[in-house]
């Protein structure tokens, strides 16, 4: 994907000193190219090394670790509880009780 960027930023340039009448001037075309460059750069120190900054949740529980009890609302505004999710069947599968739980955590910064 970066490569990809980079080529497509080498051909504007190219374009832009090859028929400068057409892009309005070689100097708006440098500054477009180090405008770009600078979002690049900042997007690639944001995503690289800013994100691996974030620290660690200390509480959090570990892959293959039991997770503790919980009581969540489900997407009805019922109750529902972990203890619950592994004991009784789920609708259609009345046959077998689950057994495993997935949960899904997102990290967000909102």
């Amino acid at each position: 994907m970066f490569a990809v960027a980079g080529w497509l930023l080498w051909a504007g340039i190219g374009k832009a000193f090859a028929s400068s009448g057409v892009y309005r001037g070689k100097v708006v075309g440098l500054i477009l190219a180090v405008l770009s460059l600078a979002a690049a750069g900042f997007f690639g120190y944001a995503t690289l090394y800013a994100s691996r900054q974030v620290p660690g949740a200390v509480d959090a529980p570990s892959v293959g670790e039991k997770a503790p009890e919980f009581t969540l609302a489900d997407t009805s505004g019922n109750m529902v509880a972990m203890s619950t999710l592994l004991s009784e069947p789920m609708p259609g599968m009345e046959a077998r009780k689950p057994r495993g739980l997935l949960l899904v955590f997102y990290r967000g910064y909102w």
